[in-house]
């Protein structure tokens, strides 16, 4: 099983950020004639980051992201959950060293909810 320490991936220059983000904002026009909503980037907070890595404490040495998608309807103010077109999401999730997810629950029917991933950033286009 993998060991993390913390110091998995790398800084990227800018050109590199450009290299890796231009051939998906390339598709815009592709994902919008499937039906689906084009996201460009998503938003996440350092005050939010910290509050989930501080109620991890040492046990998190980085974070997973996901790709998720869930249905969103973009024509307001704020995006509208679970009408809409499809739309892709980015879910963080903290890791151990040992290379687990670590949450404190599944999210059970009965189980109160608990601050163990991050989601709903801000989205781009739309809040830039």
């Amino acid at each position: 099983m993998a060991k993390f320490t913390g110091h998995e991936g790398k800084l990227i220059s800018s050109f590199e950020i450009k290299a890796l983000t231009e051939p998906h904002h390339k598709k815009e026009k592709d994902i919008a004639a499937r039906g689906e909503n084009y996201i460009k980037a998503e938003f996440f907070g350092i005050h939010t980051f910290n509050k989930l890595i501080q109620s991890y404490g040492d046990n998190c040495v980085g974070f997973r992201v996901y790709y998720g998608n869930r249905d969103e309807d973009h024509e307001g103010d704020e995006p509208v959950f679970g009408k809409g077109k499809p739309t892709a999401r980015l879910v963080i999730v903290p890791v151990s060293a040992d290379g687990r997810d670590i949450t404190k629950g599944m999210g059970l029917k009965d189980m109160p909810d608990s601050d163990d991933g991050m989601a709903s950033g801000p989205l781009c286009p739309h809040k830039c």
